[in-house]
C-alpha cells in the first residue's frame, strides 16, 4: 500500500509535462475515473473510494488533482450521469477529496462528451487547446480525440492504481 504515493509521484512526471504552457484545465469523467464503479448502478454506498483497495487508487488520484488545483490548474467535470446522483457523491461522500467548489464547470448530464467539452471551454472562457481530458471509457476518449484534436486526451490505464 505504501507504493501508491511513490508511484503517483513518478506518474505525475508524465502528466505535468503534458499540461504544457497552454494546458490550463483538466476535465474529468466521474464513474471509474474519480471513483470506482458507476453511481447509477452501484449507488452511493457501492462506489469505490476511500482507504481500502481499489478505492484508495481513486482517492490518491483525487489528492494529486487537488495539488494541481492548488497550483492554479482549473478542474472541470464532463460526465454522463444523473446530476442528482453524481452531485450527492461530490457533496456528501465522506471519502471525496474533491468537492463542488474545486470545479470551475460541472457538465453532469446525458449530452455527448464533445458538446460538453465545448461548453466547458466557453463557460471558463479558455480555448479548447487549453483542455486535458481524463475518461476511463476508450470510446469517449476516441470520440473527443477525433472531434476535438486540439484537446489533449489522456489514455488511462486499465488499472486505476496508475491514474495518479
Amino acid at each position: 500500500m505504501g507504493f501508491i504515493p511513490k508511484l503517483a509521484d513518478q506518474l505525475m512526471t508524465y502528466v505535468i509535462p503534458n499540461l504544457g504552457r497552454n494546458r490550463k484545465c483538466i476535465v474529468l469523467d466521474l464513474d471509474n475515473t474519480l471513483w470506482g464503479g458507476i453511481i447509477g448502478e452501484d449507488g452511493f454506498e457501492g462506489i469505490k473510494i476511500g482507504t481500502k483497495y481499489p478505492g484508495n487508487a481513486f482517492t490518491e488520484f483525487q489528492r494529486r488533482l487537488l495539488e494541481l488545483h492548488k497550483q492554479g490548474i482549473i478542474l472541470a467535470i464532463n460526465s454522463k450521469n444523473n446530476p442528482e446522483d453524481a452531485l450527492q457523491v461530490i457533496r456528501e461522500h465522506p471519502d471525496m477529496i474533491l468537492k463542488e467548489e474545486h470545479f470551475a464547470s460541472l457538465k453532469i448530464n446525458w449530452n455527448d462528451k464533445v458538446t460538453n467539452m465545448k461548453e466547458i471551454a466557453e463557460e471558463i472562457n479558455i480555448g479548447l487547446d487549453s483542455l486535458i481530458f481524463f475518461d476511463d471509457d476508450e470510446i469517449n476518449r476516441e470520440f473527443v480525440k477525433e472531434a476535438l484534436p486540439m484537446v489533449k486526451v489522456i489514455d488511462l490505464p486499465k488499472d486505476p492504481s496508475f491514474y495518479a
